[in-house]
């Protein structure tokens, strides 16, 4: 693509030419083109600092190479390599920009999976529990900075095991994802879910004192308890014990903060499943 010089009126600069790859590539044809701004290819989801950077280097009489997300005619999204380079006339007055880009939409596709696959437990859609404890770290840090309650749930699935024997593993995997998807209807969007274990769960919930957390906790006990487990055409009765704690300030880390909640879950089981217990 091809423009003028004219950064300093709105819009600009402005097409005067397009290849026949552009006119394939983003949907146009030349015609519908030549006198609009490239502004017409940015979308809901295009990050307009690029845009800005761009625009920043020219004034400079810069080249610059970045990448940004642009919209086709029929509002496809597609990734560009682009490389925005003046060119000058002989007197060295920038006449034009030369814009040359390389689609990398695929290649941003499989950066994106690859970064959920790095993030989330790919049977449940939980974070994992690197991805986890990385976010509740961050969270726990902002609670002790600024005074503010964290607590934590931990979440076992009662004698899971059993199930695995009785219904087999396809059927524990169908159980584990509508059990998360039971636990997600109930919590809140800012609440953090991760699966810690193999039927073992923990949920952060920043800016929560123990009182709501307990509340919070009971009510997942009972939407999972409630909550049809059906894997083929066999209905399977689930109930989970839980663990509650709050941010302690003798909680030297967030480990410890975890470790109470454990402790807590461990005491629900002991003391007959299928309910919740609050850390000392």
């Amino acid at each position: 693509m091809l423009t003028d010089a004219r950064l300093h009126e709105p819009g600009g600069p402005f097409i005067e030419y397009v290849n026949s790859a552009f006119e394939l590539h983003m949907g146009y044809l030349a015609t519908e083109l030549i006198g609009q701004s490239p502004l017409l290819f940015n979308g809901v989801e295009t990050d307009i600092s690029v845009y800005k950077k761009i625009r920043a280097n020219l004034k400079k009489g810069k080249a610059i190479r970045t990448e940004i997300l642009h919209y086709t005619k029929d509002n496809q999204t597609r990734w560009l390599d682009m490389s925005v380079t003046p060119l000058r006339t002989d007197s060295g007055e920038i006449s034009h920009f030369a814009f040359v880009a390389r689609d990398i939409t695929r290649h941003k596709n499989i950066e994106r999976q690859l970064t959920t696959l790095a993030l989330f437990d790919s049977l449940t859609g939980a974070l994992n529990r690197p991805a986890f404890h990385q976010q509740a770290e961050k969270e726990y840090a902002r609670s002790k900075r600024y005074s503010r309650p964290l607590s934590v749930i931990m979440l076992d699935i009662d004698h899971f095991k059993q199930v695995n024997d009785r219904y087999g593993h396809p059927a524990g995997d169908q159980v584990l994802q509508i059990f998360a998807e039971a636990c997600q209807e109930v919590i809140r969007s800012t609440d953090l879910m991760g699966r810690i274990g193999g039927e073992e769960f923990a949920i952060l919930l920043p800016d929560t004192p123990s009182k709501s957390a307990l509340y919070l906790a009971e009510r997942l006990r009972l939407r999972i308890n409630k909550y049809p487990y059906l894997a083929g055409d066999m209905l399977i009765e689930v109930t989970a014990s839980l663990g509650v704690a709050e941010l302690q300030s003798s909680d030297a880390d967030f480990k410890a903060l975890l470790q109470r909640a454990d402790e807590a879950l461990y005491a629900a089981k002991h003391g007959g499943r299928n309910r919740v217990k609050l850390a000392a």
